[in-house]
């Protein structure tokens, strides 16, 4: 019977503690979220990009690469998440807030089609150049659109001269 008493109470103390490990999937999300950073990405939560007006839930997770010239930034979304916004040439793809310019759609039509399958939308604003990932995907995808980000920022920078 005292053991029973030990063992029990030994589980109570240590059961909350269980509650502070990481999951599988917590420790592959913050790995990647690393490897972001260590790739000098920012990574925050973002509303969704073909949110209305008045939608103001932070749903989305935003992978984003500082724009390294103030006075090259840009304002667009491209996005493959609903209907909402205007059809692009981009096949699956609306705009919304306005088209990126036709500076733009040469290197998104060479590019878009290599995205991983979890990226729902680019997004271009004051604070840089993103995506909108869904973090389903490994470090390759990472990879991947960290490659496409820096193509961005450098054609902003080309666009800018």
């Amino acid at each position: 019977m005292t053991w029973l008493l030990i063992v029990f109470g030994t589980a109570l103390v240590l059961s909350p503690l269980m509650w502070l490990k990481q999951t599988p999937h917590q420790r592959r999300i913050t790995e990647l979220r690393r490897q972001a950073s260590a790739a000098s990405l920012q990574v925050s939560l973002h509303r969704r990009p073909d949110a209305r007006e008045d939608e103001r839930r932070l749903e989305a997770v935003c992978y984003r690469l500082p724009w390294q010239d103030t006075d090259c930034r840009q304002d667009w979304v491209l996005h493959r998440l609903s209907d909402r916004g205007w059809p692009s040439e981009h096949q699956g793809w609306s705009w919304m807030a306005q088209d990126a310019g036709q500076q733009w759609h040469d290197l998104l039509a060479e590019n878009i089609a290599n995205l991983p399958p979890g990226v729902g939308a680019i997004v271009a604003s004051g604070q840089g150049i993103g995506v909108i990932w869904d973090e389903r995907g490994d470090s390759a995808e990472l990879n991947q659109i960290c490659d496409f980000l820096h193509r961005l920022r450098q054609k902003a920078e080309e666009i800018c001269l």
